[in-house]
Formats: C-alpha cells, structure tokens, sequence
C-alpha cells in the first residue's frame, strides 16, 4: 500500500489570523447574563469562489466582531477582505451556509445568528460584495424573540429550479416553538415560511430541553426517486428524516427507515463509503463510556453509520465500520483525501464549557481521521498529521490550491482556526465536476454525479450539495478520486434536478470539468417542435454530453431520468 498523503498546518503561512470570539471580550465576560452553552457551541464557515475567479475562499463567523471573508490570492495565501466585501456586521454570527439564491451566476450567503432576534442574507453583486438582505426577503426570522441558531443549508425541495432554505435551532426555550424553520424559495431570493405547512416543524413534545434542539440538516435524494428529503440532526434523541411527498409536504419516515437512533446528533455528512451508488449517513455525537447513570438521554452511545441499504431503509453499522468512539463530535466530513476511489472520513471534537467540570476529560481531544479499508475505517489521525486539539466546532473541506486534492479546514471555537494543506494526495489521479444549472438551480445543487473511470468498470457517485457539517459547508465542486490510469475517465454522468440527464465522454484525468445543464452547445430546453430534432443532433456527436435517448417528454419539457442516482 502507498504512503498516506499527510496534512500540513499552513494556517499562519496562509495568512488566517483570527480568533472566533475573544473570551475577554466583556460581552462575553459576564456569563451569568449570557446562555452559556450556545457560546461554546458556535463557530462556522464555508468554502467557496465568491469573486469568481477561479479560487476558493474562506467565509467565517465570529462572535462579538464582524465576520472575515478571506480572498484567496492564488498563491497559496489569502487576503482579508471584508471591508471592501461589505461585512460591517455586529451580529453574533454562528452558522453559515452559500449558494446561488437569485439564480444570478454568484455565490450568496445565508448565516445564522445566537443571542440575536434574526438571521443575515448577504447577497452577492458578483464581484464578491456583499449586502445584507434577509429582512426585505423574508429570510431574517425576527419577531422580537431572542433566537440561538445554528446550522443551515439550501436545498430545492419542490424541483422549482430555485433553492430553499432550511434553518436549525438549539435553545432552552421554556414554551413556544422552534425557530428551524423550512423557508421556500418564491423567485428571485425571495422567502416564505412553510414549515408548518410542509409538515417539518422540529418543535419536540415536553420534556428535558425538548423544545427545540436541532443542530445541522441536509437536502439530499436518499432513495433515488428524484425528490430532495431533508435529514434533521437533532440533540436528546430528536434527530429526523423527513420524506418528500411531492407535493410540497414531508412525512417523518425516521423510525420506519431505522434512523435516529443517536442520542445526541450533531454533525452530519451524507455519502457512499461502500461503493454501492446509496448515499449513506454518518452523524456525530458523544460516546462516554463510564458516563454516570440517571443524567438523562445524552452521552452513551456515540456517533452513528447509516448504511443506505434501498428501498427507505438503513442499516447501523457504526461498529462494523470502527467510527462510534469520536468522544466529543461536531463538524464532519466525508472526502476521498488519498484519490484512491473510496470516501475518507474526519470529524471534529472537543468541548470546553467554562466552569463546567465534567467536560475536562474532552477538552484535548484530536480530531478524528479514519481511512475508509474496503468499507472499515482505521484511525490515521496521527499518521497524516491532523493532530489540532482544539475545541472543534466547524468543519470543510476544500482544494484551495487547486492541485486536485482536498485540502481541511477546522474551527474551533474560542480560539484560532487550522488549515491543513494536503501534500500527497494528487500522487493519484482525480477529477472535479462544477456544475451550472439552467432549468435546475444556478450551482447544480442536488445534481448526482455518476463517474466510470474504465468501461465495465466501477462508478463513483456524488450528490452536489449546500449541505452543512455543522455550521460550515464544503464547497460545492464534486471531487472524485480515481487511482492510477494512462487512459481520460471513460464516462460522466450527470442526473440535473430538472430531470434532464448529461453524459461526458472520455473526460482528461486530473482536471476540472464545468458541466452546463443543456441538450446540445447553445441549445437549453427546446421547444416540443425541436425536441426529436435535438435528439438526432445530439445523436452525431462523436465525444462530450448527450441526452439519454430512452428520456420521454413531459409537462414541463424536460426530460425524466429512469433513475436519478444513474446505478
């Protein structure tokens, strides 16, 4: 077997200086009149190309300063730019998630707030300035309460080609609802409430701050039928899947499915570690293994493996897999951080509440980093060198470099950031897909990537997505690896949420295909008349994408997939 790539900490040669709240700020001071477990819960960001230029940069949240956009130069270093990008904000910011909300060719943000009555939308101009918006779009979520969210992520659930929101949030409130909330999309970037209605409402019966305790969710198709489920993270043994109907509501399938087991979720990350073309869940928690009786429904069992095994169903594999100890868990990931074909996973930990003293046992913690063996996972933490001991909180990854391997970067709460550069990875092939959605939402988000290196052989699958690990998010390009190969990866295979499908032949090794949402180059959607015309067009084209030709024509002319996972 070939060495591991190793992680190295290049935060301070990088230039990311920061400190996610300062605990001597008087603000913070005063704990008594501040909650306190929401402060040392917090800390976000998320990755993505916010000036178009072809680099990724960093977008984090802080508590008692205004939040940091970092411009990547391309040089391997960044630039602090949140003056000139506009984030005068004095917001106890926490969660963040970005995509394409106005469906105008940017990156938008959407970041949650504690101790705050509302929530920011910060909308791109398209050279990475920034102005907050969330009030005049109905996404700020302020009646006057005083609300502790957390996570977020986009999703479309309704198929509209516009992106939803899905908000989560973990408080101690003594009576009324939770402020999770699912937000529709009505054009434009333009929000309404929904949660009631779509049957999502996170509000617990009565019990041990049962209120409201969500921390992270997801849209994500998990059984191939075309529709966008939102997965529901959830702490006290609250966490939710709730399926689609079609119809602009969801039912909760979360027993019937056999998920929810965990007693204190956290993070999720959805992926398939198996190989089997089924997205598979893993969610953090906290595993104690001498946990004192009788302290209520939290810290016993650990984290936990969903395998997807079809048909709505799920299997907990958490211990044939190696991952329930993570002690502490938040943010995580999966990632094929080796290129060698199969999905890696790592997670955060730790926690350090102040003046508590049952928590001393995770305060130094290293993260976790387990490499997937054949759909078991070995602790490599120390072997690659993630070895940060901090209170992690957040968690994304990312190629900041663009040299063709995922890079890492973790928050941790109350003190500075890491950014772990990948050195090693790209000694295996790879291939990242950017999709640009036309009839589906501008970023692709919810697309399915299907890529077969060989004819005959193996496909990897991914799930574009705006999903959160816990207050932070990935960004969005789908990273595969490959392995070693002399020849351009067989086929690409692209399921849009519109319906319409894409296939890409004979695509170059280590490079990175942008994928339009269209029929043929300067066709998008043809009139009915055109259609068959399109078709036996697309059928000359001896190399890149093409319609599928069994696809039938349908309400809104587009065409239906057979299969969106394309297994």
């Amino acid at each position: 077997m070939a060495a591991d790539p190793v992680f190295t900490n290049v935060t301070a040669a990088a230039g990311i200086d920061y400190v996610q709240f300062d605990t001597t700020n008087p603000v913070f001071r005063a704990l008594d009149e501040f909650p306190l477990e929401q402060t040392w819960m917090s800390g976000g960001g998320a990755a993505g190309d916010f000036d178009g230029d072809g680099w990724t940069d960093l977008y984090v949240t802080r508590l008692g300063e205004t939040d940091i956009l970092y411009r990547n130069r391309g040089d391997g270093t960044f630039e602090d730019v949140s003056v000139s990008a506009g984030l005068d904000l004095d917001l106890a910011s926490n969660g963040v998630t970005a995509g394409d909300i106005d469906n105008d060719g940017d990156l938008d943000l959407y970041v949650t707030t504690i101790h705050e009555t509302r929530n920011l939308l910060l909308i791109n101009d398209g050279q990475g300035r920034f102005s907050e918006q969330a009030v005049a779009r109905g996404a700020a979520l302020d009646d006057g309460e005083v609300k502790w969210n957390y996570s977020a992520t986009l999703g479309d659930y309704d198929g509209d080609g516009l992106l939803d929101l899905n908000t989560t949030e973990w408080g101690q409130r003594s009576e009324g609802n939770s402020y999770a909330r699912l937000l529709h999309n009505t054009g434009d970037g333009n929000f309404e409430d929904v949660t009631v209605a779509a049957g999502v409402d996170m509000t617990a019966p009565p019990g041990y701050r049962a209120k409201t305790t969500s921390f992270t969710s997801r849209f994500s198709d998990l059984d191939g039928d075309g529709r966008a489920y939102l997965v529901v993270v959830s702490d006290f043994g609250n966490s939710k899947l709730f399926w689609n109907n079609g119809d602009g509501t969801f039912t909760d399938g979360t027993a019937a499915a056999g998920v929810g087991t965990d007693q204190n979720g956290m993070g999720l990350t959805i992926g398939d570690y198996d190989g089997d073309g089924r997205p598979d869940l893993f969610v953090t928690a906290i595993y104690d293994d001498d946990h004192p009786p009788g302290l209520g429904n939290w810290g016993d069992t650990g984290n936990r493996l969903y395998r997807n095994l079809g048909g709505r169903q799920f299997d907990d594999v958490t211990d044939l897999a190696g991952v329930r100890d993570g002690s502490w868990g938040w943010g995580t990931s999966f990632l094929d951080f080796d290129n060698d074909g199969d999905l890696d996973l790592v997670m955060t930990n730790g926690v350090d509440f102040a003046r508590v003293a049952f928590d001393t046992k995770w305060h130094d913690d290293t993260v976790r980093f387990w490499r997937n063996d054949d759909g078991v996972f070995t602790e490599v933490s120390d072997l690659v060198g993630v070895d940060d001991t901090g209170s992690g909180k957040g968690l994304f990854t990312l190629d900041y470099d663009n040299d063709g391997d995922l890079d890492l970067f973790i928050i941790n709460n109350a003190g500075q950031p890491v950014l772990y550069r990948n050195d090693g990875g790209n000694e295996n092939d790879w291939l990242n897909v950017q999709t640009v959605g036309s009839i589906s939402n501008r970023d692709g988000i919810g697309a399915w990537i299907t890529v077969t290196p060989t004819l005959g052989g193996d496909s990897l699958v991914w799930e574009v997505n705006a999903g959160s690990n816990f207050l932070s998010q990935n960004e969005l390009a789908a990273h595969f690896g490959l392995g070693l190969g002399d020849d351009p990866v067989y086929r690409v295979h692209i399921a849009w949420p519109s319906g319409l499908e894409q296939d890409y032949f004979n695509v170059s090794r280590n490079s990175t295909l942008t994928a339009y949402e269209q029929l043929a180059t300067g066709t998008i959607v043809p009139e009915p008349a055109s259609w068959l015309l399109a078709l036996a067009a697309l059928a000359t084209i001896a190399s890149g994408h093409r319609l599928k030709a069994h696809c039938q024509i349908v309400g809104q002319k587009v065409c239906r997939r057979p299969s969106p996972h394309a297994r």
